[in-house]
This record gives structure tokens, sequence and C-alpha cells, in this order.
């Protein structure tokens, strides 16, 4: 009996190890390829240089998105390019509705010393309610710091499906 009771130990703990699900999400990537001739300039500068929009839409709640933002001049050459990732606010529970939508900034690439990164990756804050990768709208503001001629590249890297709004 003992055996018995054994055997049947082992062969429990032998098929609850295998029965493991891998729930590792896939991701897809994401682009948008377009011009500072193209793009909506930014009321709200960074760094006081030309600053451009490019608006996206999260399809659904997500965990964490990857953002890669490359700026090229009219040669192709790569130049440094700093970004600041934001949120649209849901504004209808304010008493007074603004007149423009109102967005926060969630992340940016670039600290105070305004050391770059070429990617962010960026992750629900659970304690923000503002920084929370929810359904929604996103805009990305983006510069290159001069008032030259640049093409962006914005790779979104996604467990959500992401679509981008011209």
């Amino acid at each position: 009996m003992k055996k018995f009771l054994y055997y049947i130990i082992v062969i429990l703990f032998i098929t609850s190890c295998s029965t493991v699900t891998n729930t590792q999400q896939k991701s897809h990537v994401y682009s948008f390829i377009s011009d500072t001739l193209t793009l909506p300039k930014s009321k709200e500068l960074i760094d006081k240089t030309p600053t451009y929009e490019i608006y996206f839409d999260l399809l659904e709640d997500t965990r964490c998105i990857d953002i890669t933002v490359i700026a090229q001049d009219k040669n192709g050459k790569r130049v440094r390019c700093g970004f600041i990732l934001e949120s649209l606010v849901d504004v209808s529970h304010f008493p007074k509705k603004p007149l423009q939508p109102v967005y926060a900034e969630i992340a940016k690439n670039f600290d105070i010393n305004w050391r770059f990164q070429s990617n962010i990756f960026v992750c629900t804050d659970d304690t923000d309610p503002l920084k929370r990768l929810i359904k929604g709208n996103y805009r990305l503001k983006i510069s290159a710091f001069t008032n030259n001629f640049y093409t962006f590249t914005v790779d979104i890297k996604s467990s959500v499906p992401v679509e981008f709004r011209k």
C-alpha cells in the first residue's frame, strides 16, 4: 500500500511539472515613418526647438511597451533626437472641461543632464493612474533640436495592437 501511494505521489509530481504553461505574450513591432514636412508641429517645445507630434492608439491595455525613435537627416545620417511619451487624460470627470486635449507625460528618452537613449522600455505604473498603459490615445513629441529636414522612424514593440493616426 505504501508503495502504491509513493507511485501516485511521484506520478502527480511528474505530471504537475509537465503541465506548466508559458504565459509569455508575443510581441509585435509596429512602425511609422514620417518627416518634418508632414508631421504636425507641437506648441509644446522640447528645449525651445522645433518639436513634432506623432499620435497612436493602444487598442488594448498592456503591461509594457518598447519605443524606439530614429531621426535621420536628408543624407540618411542618424542624428540625436529627444522624445516624450504622453497619454491623453480622460477629462470627463473634471467639473470644467478644458478647450484643448490634456496629455500627461509617461516617459522620455533623456534625463536632466540631456543624456539620451535611442529607445525606452515603459511599463505601467500601478501607483499612478496617469502612467498606466491602458487602451486609448497617446502622443509622442519628438525633436532633433534644429530646423533642418529630418525623417523619423518610430518602432513600438507591444503585445497588444498599436495603430498610428495620421
